[in-house]
Formats: structure tokens, C-alpha cells, sequence
């Protein structure tokens, strides 16, 4: 007997039967349960875009992400979303109905987010506005997290992460984008580069060939420190 429901809920139903490694958050919603690959580490990637919103009284209302799979993942990713998938349904209706899930599922990690203030950690905002779509092969997960609730403004030291605790998702800034600033005259962000240290390198090119698990926030290390900086 068939289950029960559209395609679309058939699809995520089936897509969440399992729950994959801590790792694999981003892709929970639509991938629990697919084969670890074996080879390359990090085992995926992500071409990270930003776009952080002013807004009218000089203080930072938003900040915008988009997410770009790897060519890999996102075919594996849309090979289980459309398993389940009728022959009339689109993947249109399937994107949509799977982008919410995948972003509920961030939420428990603050959406691989870190958000610094001053030289305070801040509490990172549930991201609202998902939107899944695919182009030119890959995946593309955009979300914003509102900051206006932290009161930030322009002459503050404001800084952020994105990454995968545990370093099984690389994510780096598109180095094909700029990060867009918007309504915030004679500000930019700058990039950066992470040093982590050899020996967490070391460390992080044999976890694929060991069986314990990771250090607590080892993708920390190795992020990319993203600074608002206004003249």
C-alpha cells in the first residue's frame, strides 16, 4: 500500500527516517541515512554569500545567508528527495516543502552561526525565510537571521563565524562574491584567514580513517572571522 500524504511529504518522511552524525545536520531533513563518502575531508563543501541590512537609524537589522552546495552532495541530496517523488510532482513543490525542515534542524546549532559583539558572544536569532532552489547542478539553502534584537551598531567591533562544529563541512566565503553591505555607508567586511594549529590539522586529516569523535567545536579553527568595519 502506498503511504499516505502528497509526494512532497512522502519525500521528507522518508528523508527523516534516520539520523545521521552531528556533521551531517544540514542535510538531516533530507539525507539521514545516506552513505558517509569515504574519501576527501571535509567530506563537502559549501560556497558561503552574505549580505548584512542596515537599517534607517544606523544599527544592523539582518544578515543574510546563502548556502551553495557542492555538486556531489546536492546530487545526492536530490536523488533522496525525489525518491518518493510521483510522476506529476515537481521538484519545485519538493524544494519547498524541504527547505523549513532543513532549517528547523540548524536551529538546534544556531545555523552554524557565531555572532560577536564587542567582544561578546551574542545569541545567534532563529533564521526565518528559507528558500531551497537548485541552479546549475547545485543546491542554494538562503535564509536571514535578524539582528536587530541585539541593537548593533556601526562603531561596534561586530564579527562572525560560519561553520560545521565538528569540520565535516567546509564552508568558506564564495570567492567568487563580494559581501554585499547595505545601507551602511563607508562599511565592509573583511576576511580573516584561519591559523589553526598544526596539530588540530593533523588531527583533522585522520578523522576519517579513526573511529572517536571529534573535538568539541573543532570546525571553530578553522573558519574564516568575517569584520564589520565602518569608517
Amino acid at each position: 500500500m502506498a503511504p499516505a500524504g502528497s509526494a512532497p511529504e512522502r519525500a521528507v518522511r522518508s528523508a527523516t527516517r534516520a539520523r545521521a552524525r552531528l556533521a551531517l545536520v544540514l542535510l538531516i531533513a533530507v539525507a539521514a541515512g545516506l552513505p558517509a563518502m569515504a574519501t576527501a575531508h571535509p567530506h563537502a563543501w559549501i560556497d558561503l554569500r552574505v549580505t548584512l541590512d542596515f537599517d534607517s537609524d544606523g544599527r544592523l537589522a539582518s544578515m543574510h545567508q546563502l548556502w551553495v552546495i557542492d555538486p556531489t552532495y546536492s546530487h545526492m541530496l536530490l536523488e533522496e528527495m525525489t525518491r518518493d517523488m510521483d510522476g506529476d510532482a515537481g521538484i519545485d513543490s519538493v524544494l519547498e516543502t524541504v527547505g523549513p525542515r532543513m532549517l528547523d534542524n540548524l536551529a538546534e546549532y544556531d545555523h552554524f552561526t557565531e555572532l560577536e559583539a564587542g567582544g561578546e558572544t551574542l545569541d545567534t536569532p532563529p533564521a526565518e525565510s528559507p528558500e531551497l532552489r537548485l541552479e546549475d547542478r547545485r543546491l542554494h539553502l538562503g535564509f536571514e537571521i535578524p539582528l536587530d534584537r541585539h541593537d548593533i551598531g556601526a562603531e561596534e567591533d561586530f564579527t562572525y563565524r560560519v561553520y560545521d562544529p565538528t569540520y565535516w563541512i567546509e564552508i568558506r566565503h564564495d570567492p567568487g562574491d563580494v559581501i554585499q553591505v547595505n545601507r551602511g555607508d563607508g562599511c565592509r567586511v573583511e576576511l580573516e584567514e584561519p591559523r589553526p594549529d598544526p596539530q588540530l590539522v593533523r588531527y583533522a586529516a585522520t578523522l576519517e580513517r579513526e573511529s572517536r569523535s571529534p573535538i568539541e567545536d573543532l570546525g571553530r579553527h578553522f573558519a574564516e572571522i568575517a569584520r564589520l568595519e565602518c569608517e
